[in-house]
């Protein structure tokens, strides 16, 4: 939402702004706009035709015509309608169809913003508020997108009402007085029809352009307010990813969460409730007054219609037709100058959509295509890189020299928050090094093709997901695969017992958030099944950063060295805290407070005073003690 820092928009920003409002809902759902507003003036050409058939009916009745005539009129009047109304289900339906297509691909443009953005920015509490701000604005009907295909609808179609009403009135509006002078004079003339209509136009500029203005200008202020944004975002949380995740509900059962979440929810909803109610109270007086000139508008245009009966000039049906005419006029009137004032209001919240979509990414500016390597002779290396994260002062990373030789075995140690998997986040480009540069065969990586690069990668992260699809989606990362590679996969990895006593092999649904017939797996699968889809990506660069982290010192040894005979002669780089799990590497590389302290062999590290030597005394000290505790 628009902060209160804001520079407010131009006319022209406005304008460019709106022009790629209706240009990208076009591109969601081609001819949307205009089937819209077809169906708009469809709906509305339908009341004209009704007003003009039922003022024949009248006046055939006071002329005295034939009772055939006027029920072949009827019959066309009834007629007209229900095909009107026929054709207005089939648009409705059409356009519900539409209108959800409009909405899903708008939001599917962000959604695809956000795999495909830079991952910094996905820890970013300002990116998450505009992620929210940006999502509302697809089916916002008081501001957003929703609102200018809506606007821009009833602009087209008050000018539609207003030119088809000035030519429908126009026969009645121009004719001859049979007064020459007085009040009745000018009733019947032009000058008099001008005149009502001069005021019955000031009336809905009034309506629109300050009174509706101020009253949107004051609930686009509220929805602007950061403590709405927040508490929606609050609401949305709680909603979304705790009371509808089954997951969760062990732990909100087992630690009595329930008063928690509930305290949460009521502040959020609190705050929402008493901003709206703000807003309200001071939309009261503009709507008010809003409803005030409404009443005097039509009164103008009803009591100009009956004076005009009243002096002769009109038959009885041309008096119907007439007042319904000047109200269409009125209306159409009243559509114009609201949509316009509307739309004046519309890009605040539209750029909010676009500004997300076009937040830059240094990742995908690279152009230079990876070499293509059969022998895997690809070296990376960090120049002095140093690294802070955004928004922070302190270096998680400083003076880093470090070169990966091909086919080396390395594995980064030391103390949990020592800088390892940040270390390992800027060779993966998801930050770029405040100091320094990395390369790849002495290249700046960061000017390399950012999916071919990525392409050269298997990580299996510390925090490592999988998603409620089938086990051989979540191997192969896509809808489309090769199975017996996957099962090949699983096999390597470990899972393969597992793998017989699931239901459905591995098309077997993981979790069971969409399948009720979805497997419940352990976190020693899950691992499995993570290095499984290292193994079926086949990149020439395998990182494992901590996937083993929960699983006692023995496990984690045998999972590690087990993947070191599948990783052969590929590059790999193991990181753990646990230094027993990693003896087997040609190169160990020992962090400390953001720096690389030591580098050798096991047996060379644990031959020198270090950090590496204290750190490993002090492990097997600590796993010896446990033993003892456990097996005595």
């Amino acid at each position: 939402m628009k902060k209160a820092s804001d520079p407010k928009l131009t006319p022209k920003e406005k304008r460019t702004i709106i022009r790629r409002t209706l240009q990208a809902v076009n591109a969601a759902d081609k001819g949307y706009i205009a089937r819209d507003t077809a169906k708009y003036c469809m709906d509305l050409a339908g009341d004209f035709i009704s007003i003009y058939l039922s003022a024949l009916i009248v006046d055939g009745i006071a002329e005295g015509k034939p009772l055939w005539t006027l029920l072949c009129y009827a019959a066309i009047v009834v007629g007209i309608q229900t095909l009107l109304s026929v054709i207005q289900r089939f648009l409705f339906r059409r356009k519900e169809t539409h209108q959800f297509a409009r909405d899903t691909n708008l939001q599917k443009s962000l959604w695809q913003k956000v795999m495909t953005m830079d991952f910094y920015h996905l820890e970013s509490t300002d990116m998450h508020n505009q992620y929210n701000r940006a999502a509302q604005q697809p089916t916002n009907r008081n501001g957003g997108i929703a609102a200018v295909c809506n606007y821009w609808k009833y602009l087209l179609g008050g000018g539609f009402m207003v030119i088809t009403g000035v030519i429908l009135i126009a026969p009645t509006a121009f004719r001859a007085p049979t007064a020459h002078e007085g009040f009745s004079w000018f009733v019947q003339s032009i000058w008099g029809f001008l005149t009502v209509i001069a005021l019955a136009a000031t009336l809905e500029m009034v309506k629109a352009l300050v009174l509706n203005r101020k009253s949107t200008e004051i609930f686009a202020n509220v929805q602007s307010d950061k403590d709405m944004i927040a508490s929606r975002r609050v609401e949305s949380f709680y909603n979304e990813y705790v009371l509808q995740h089954y997951q969760t509900g062990k732990e909100i059962r087992m630690y009595g969460q329930q008063s928690l979440v509930e305290r949460e929810l009521d502040r959020a909803q609190q705050t929402i409730i008493t901003r709206w109610n703000q807003a309200f109270r001071k939309a009261l007086t503009p709507n008010l007054l809003f409803q005030i000139m409404n009443i005097l508008s039509r009164t103008l245009m009803y009591g100009f219609a009956v004076m005009r009966a009243a002096s002769g000039i009109l038959s009885p049906g041309e008096v119907i037709a007439f007042a319904l005419y000047f109200e269409k006029i009125s209306a159409g009137v009243s559509e114009l100058s609201d949509a316009y004032g509307l739309l004046q209001t519309c890009p605040t919240f539209c750029k909010q959509y676009f500004d997300f979509l076009d937040i830059p990414d240094k990742s995908y500016q690279g152009t230079i295509p990876t070499e293509k390597r059969s022998d895997n002779e690809y070296q990376f290396e960090f120049h002095d890189v140093s690294f802070r994260y955004p928004g922070s002062n302190q270096y998680a990373l400083r003076h880093i020299n470090l070169r990966w030789n091909i086919g080396e075995k390395m594995a980064l140690v030391g103390r949990n928050g020592c800088g390892k998997s940040t270390l390992i986040k800027l060779l993966c480009r998801l930050y770029e090094p405040t100091e320094g540069v990395i390369t790849l065969n002495g290249i700046n990586i960061y000017k390399y093709d950012y999916r071919e690069y990525m392409a050269l990668f298997s990580v299996v992260f510390q925090d490592s997901s999988l998603f409620a699809f089938s086990l051989a989606e979540n191997v192969a990362a896509d809808t489309e695969y090769d199975p017996a590679r996957v099962e090949n996969c699983l096999r390597r990895s470990g899972l393969g017992e597992r793998l017989e006593t699931l239901p459905h092999g591995i098309d077997t649904c993981l979790y069971k958030d969409f399948d009720e017939s979805g497997v419940e797996i352990s976190g020693g699968e899950a691992q499995k099944i993570m290095l499984a889809r290292a193994i079926y990506k086949g990149a020439p660069f395998i990182i494992l950063d901590e996937p083993t982290a929960a699983l006692d010192p023995i496990s984690e040894h045998d999972i590690y060295t087990k993947f070191n005979q599948i990783v052969g002669t590929r590059t790999a780089i193991y990181i753990s805290h646990r230094l027993s799990s990693c003896r087997f590497c040609d190169q160990i590389t020992v962090m400390e407070d953001g720096m690389i302290v030591q580098q050798g062999s096991h047996e060379t590290l644990l031959a020198q005073d270090g950090t590496y030597q204290s750190l490993w005394y002090a492990q097997a000290e600590y796993y010896r003690h446990t033993a003892v505790d456990l097996y005595t």
